[in-house]
């Protein structure tokens, strides 16, 4: 008898084990809650150069869910926009067509820009990672973000 509990709890002690190890840790997040909490900070685009504004502001993602309304603004490079988004399955994101402002850019800013927003829409999925965020796209493209404090940078405009 005393082999069968000593057996037992090794049984117990092994699926709690594996249990504890199949849990998502804190530092990888997949539910919208990791996308809302931070500004994400455009920092790697594979073949693209990361630009700053015109006054040095970075290319930032805001992604916002009120429970009714999930959307995703920020600043492509001199202009603004927004887009509605939808989180499936986890990690499945799908960005829709943004709107944006109309300030004259450079050409280069608009080239960027227009790339930029057409691969939001080309995005299927993301991964949080500590404060890094990664967007994957159909076509095997990565972008990189990294996390920025909402509060300081609300406070900063």
């Amino acid at each position: 008898m005393q082999g069968s509990v000593h057996r037992t709890l090794a049984i117990v002690a092994t699926a709690l084990t594996l249990a504890a190890c199949a849990t998502p840790s804190a530092s990888t997040k997949s539910d919208g809650a990791g996308l809302t909490g931070s500004l994400w900070e455009l920092t790697n685009w594979s073949g693209h150069e990361i630009p700053h504004g015109d006054n040095g502001e970075p290319v930032v993602l805001n992604f916002q869910d009120n429970g009714s309304e999930a959307s995703v603004s920020g600043r492509a490079w001199c202009n603004r926009f927004t887009a509605p988004y939808v989180l499936r399955d986890g990690s499945r994101l799908t960005i829709g067509h943004a709107a944006s402002t109309r300030m004259a850019c450079m050409g280069k800013a608009m080239e960027f820009e227009a790339t930029f927003l057409d691969q939001l829409q080309a995005l299927e999925r993301y991964q949080i990672k500590g404060a890094t965020l990664q967007l994957f796209a159909v076509d095997g493209t990565v972008m990189r973000l990294q996390a920025r404090d909402k509060v300081a940078a609300d406070k900063s405009r």
